[in-house]
């Protein structure tokens, strides 16, 4: 790809259009309201400013100059009106707007802008820096090339990591509502329950008791006179039992110099935050420590396992009791007194139950917590696949028009379909080892390999590797309507499909010029390549290609044995019983040697198995 290098202020003008927002009419974007690293406006209402703000038009690009690392970047599409705290960029003909928005979102350029801000508490980034700055600057078609395949990729990972998060919040979920259940008795059927009159507990096992929490715990507020290590505290995992480092403590707490003023916590002692009581923040100490003198601290007066209790008031209907028994006009404002929290029921479980639902509880949610991390890493490899992609494409490192083409209308894709498979057919004309399934897995290797995405296929994981029925059914139909080839199966359905020629077979090679371009000579390298392998050779090919090509577009680097188990154990049932582990793994070595390796773009397979949701 030619390109050329130019400072961005020779190709955009930074507008100055300021007015009372009192004095117009437009609807107003604040810097809070654009996605960070995306440029998405978020839902929700909008905040109406009060005194000036900047004016912009369609085609113009917001950059957030306060605080640059946060990447606020937005490409308007209508007029409207937005903080004086973002740049109103507008790109000059030669520069396409969403290029623009490409080239800023950078995260090597970000980095580089926001090394430039002055103002220690408010850094901003100044136009005179970002103005300075070269970028590169293909011809307009490939800007808009580039401009279209980031949209469309980026638009991909981001569903990704968004489903990705949405199975971290519902596996955290689940893990909560499995914990509620246990600590409630809830868990074993059959059970017999006994009424309590209580909203918050409806119903407890009837060998269990109920009493109010200053029969089970009482209040100590012993002195932290042997400097024992401040620990850490969290509304999401209650106490810790590591002290806080020095810059958590500078970051998190207020910490007075005379430590005694903060209060004692000992193994089993239950402590809760009176400002935060009402948010879950609530724990079980498992070491001698001390906490800040804004919680309060309880002994058992009997014998029972605090952590139980722990996850018992880590629940909701017990967090809600903790609300109404703060005192306060706003949440902001709640504190939980001991004389309020003393007074709340609590069940009672012998102690050999209370020890083993916690422990129960606790590999619930160290599970959960397990499983969540992968898929955290997954995400945080998806984002930094995401970068490396925006930084790729706009240092022109991916020839887009080559190799990822902007999409496509459905006319355009019958035409490449046509024209692909009877090239495909074509080539491997009186071959006897071709056949529908060949054809099927060297049209999804011209997608996702070649990068041929006009095909635009739709495959599921079948038993013969990477299928889309109705692209092939399309295909042959096209072929033969052009008098190309037609398919036939001479021992009825279900048995091997062969390719008969017709009268204009040969005749669409002009027109696969025309269309593929340079990835004419690409595709006849491909089907040269694997003429003389069976439909098992190449089937194992394009399912391993498949395997790992989704993979990358996970944001992960799988090694061999990774694929190999992939298409032996998350593929179709089928590929276990049709392929050895060795087998695939040479096919693999072949694919290497032969440069038949993805990039972790074009087409994913879909998955056609249940398969666990967090696996």
């Amino acid at each position: 790809m030619s390109v050329s290098s130019k400072r961005l202020k020779y190709l955009a003008v930074s507008q100055n259009r300021k007015l009372a927002y009192s004095e117009t009419d437009r609807a107003y974007i604040g810097l809070e309201d654009i996605e960070s690293w995306t440029g998405r406006l978020l839902p929700g209402e909008r905040a109406e400013p009060e005194g000036t703000v900047s004016l912009y038009e369609a085609g113009d690009v917001l950059f957030g100059k306060l605080r640059p690392y946060l990447a606020k970047i937005h490409l308007a599409e209508e007029a409207g009106a937005c903080s004086t705290e973002a740049l109103v960029l507008r790109p000059q003909r030669s520069l396409h707007p969403a290029y623009l928005k490409y080239v800023l979102l950078d995260p090597k350029r970000i980095d580089e802008i926001n090394a430039s801000t002055f103002g220690a508490q408010m850094p901003r980034a100044s136009w005179e820096f970002i103005g300075n700055r070269k970028i590169f600057v293909p011809d307009l078609t490939t800007q808009k090339a580039i401009a279209a395949f980031l949209d469309r990729e980026t638009a991909r990972i981001d569903k990704l990591i968004a489903k990705k998060e949405r199975q971290v919040e519902l596996l955290h979920k689940r893990a909560k509502q499995a914990v509620a259940e246990l600590v409630t008795g809830a868990t074993v059927e059959g059970m017999a329950t006994v009424e309590t009159g209580l909203d918050h507990i409806p119903r407890i096992p009837a060998h269990w008791s109920l009493l109010r929490a200053g029969h089970l715990f009482h209040e100590l507020a012993e002195p932290n006179t042997d400097d024992l290590p401040v620990l850490s505290v969290s509304i999401h995992t209650g106490i810790s039992d590591r002290q806080l480092d020095d810059e958590e403590r500078d970051r998190k707490v207020n910490l007075i110099e005379d430590r005694s003023s903060y209060k004692c916590v000992r193994p089993g002692y239950l402590a809760y935050n009176m400002m935060r009581a009402w948010q879950g923040a609530v724990g079980v100490s498992t070491v001698d420590g001390a906490v800040s003198p804004a919680y309060v601290v309880a002994k058992p007066t009997r014998d029972l396992h605090s952590l139980y209790y722990q996850f018992l008031l880590r629940t909701p209907p017990f967090i809600e009791q903790m609300r109404q028994g703060s005192k306060g006009i706003t949440d902001f404002r709640l504190r939980l007194y001991w004389e309020q929290f003393r007074l709340i029921m609590l069940p009672v479980p012998p102690l050999e139950e209370q020890r083993r639902i916690a422990a129960e509880a606790e590999r619930e949610l160290a599970h959960a917590d397990e499983v969540a991390a992968r898929i955290v890493r997954s995400v945080a490899l998806l984002r930094e696949h995401r970068a490396a992609l925006i930084t790729a494409a706009v240092a022109g490192q991916i020839d887009i028009r080559e190799n990822l083409p902007a999409v496509t209308s459905t006319s355009d894709r019958d035409r490449f379909r046509l024209v692909v498979g009877a090239e495909i057919i074509h080539q491997h004309r009186n071959n006897p080892r071709f056949g529908r399934v060949k054809l099927q897995k060297e049209l999804y290797l011209a997608e996702a390999h070649l990068g041929i995405g006009e095909l635009q296929g739709n495959y599921f994981r079948q038993a013969a590797g990477p299928l889309d029925r109705a692209l092939i059914e399309e295909t042959e139909r096209a072929v033969d309507a052009a008098g190309f080839y037609r398919a036939s199966q001479a021992g009825g359905a279900g048995t091997t499909v062969t390719y008969t020629s017709l009268s204009n077979a040969g005749q669409h090679k002009a027109e696969l010029k025309s269309l593929l371009g340079p990835r004419a000579e690409a595709l006849g390298g491909l089907i040269a390549l694997l003429r003389d392998f069976g439909t098992e050779a190449v089937e194992a090919i394009a399912t391993l290609y498949a395997v790992w090509n989704d993979a990358l577009m996970d944001g992960r680097q799988p090694d061999d044995s990774t694929i190999v188990n992939g298409v032996l154990t998350e593929w179709h049932e089928e590929k276990g019983k049709k392929f050895k582990d060795s087998e695939l793994r040479r096919w693999l070595d072949w694919m290497k040697r032969n440069g038949v390796t993805p990039r972790g773009q074009g087409p994913r397979t879909a998955r056609t198995m249940t398969r666990d949701l967090f696996a």
